[in-house]
């Protein structure tokens, strides 16, 4: 017996709208609602910015998260320029054409980790 796939991510944040601006404006993720909508499509799985303040995420948390999402090979660098564009935190960029592990790794504005790896 196992759970089923993963449905839904909550992510905790203090600034729900500057999250819901990367990752809607920047990242591109189609919202899952009206447009103020702090849900988003990841796939078959939903990802939710959650204000702290909660029970279930109290104020001043430090806990972090790491979101991977493939992307085709060839778009890759292009993502790399857009976030140098975009003025986002580059924390691992891309390596040299076919170098494996190709991916880029960047920061949003609350510190959590975004990878964008090359899909094989």
């Amino acid at each position: 017996m196992s759970p089923g796939p993963l449905a839904r991510l909550e992510l905790p944040c203090g600034d729900p709208l500057r999250l819901q601006d990367f990752y809607g404006r920047i990242l591109g993720l189609p919202a899952l609602g009206p447009g103020s909508s702090l849900r988003f499509s990841m796939g078959g799985v939903e990802l939710v910015l959650r204000p702290r303040g909660d029970a279930l995420f109290p104020p001043g948390g430090e806990a972090g998260a790491l979101l991977a999402f493939a992307v085709p090979e060839a778009e890759l660098d292009r993502w790399h320029r857009r976030m140098l564009t975009l003025r986002v935190a580059v924390l691992d960029a891309p390596g040299p054409g076919g170098a494996p592990p190709r991916r880029l790794r960047i920061a949003d504005p609350e510190g959590n980790v975004v990878e964008l790896f090359a899909a094989p």
